[in-house]
């Protein structure tokens, strides 16, 4: 390859620096997506169990969830599933970016450090 367009081609390897604020709105925004997948998660958890438990009685006479609520859970997972699928998009986004850019990822959700 020729001198010239080696130098060009290997400042394009180089990650894409951000300044400090725009790392940090970066590094925000990923772990507000991590929070809502794992909000989403949890609700998704919780429709499945009540609509797997909606044959299970409390008594003899008595369900322990109404076939309404039932019929609202099936009604909220449906609901839920393409949340949940975009926010886990958007997640992938923001990390495909901050690898772009060279920023690095949290430790925990709880812990972020530039």
């Amino acid at each position: 390859m020729h001198t010239a367009a080696h130098s060009v081609f290997a400042d394009l390897a180089r990650p894409l620096g951000l300044d400090v604020d725009a790392q940090g709105r970066l590094g925000t925004a990923w772990r507000y997506s991590l929070r809502e997948v794992a909000d989403h998660l949890l609700f998704i958890k919780q429709h499945l169990t009540t609509i797997a438990q909606r044959d299970e009685m409390l008594t003899a006479t008595i369900r322990r969830h109404s076939p309404k609520y039932v019929g609202y859970a099936r009604q909220q997972l449906a609901n839920r599933l393409p949340l949940y699928l975009a926010a886990v998009r958007r997640v992938s986004d923001y990390e495909t970016k901050m690898d772009l850019h060279g920023v690095a990822y949290a430790r925990s959700s709880s812990a972020w450090e530039l």
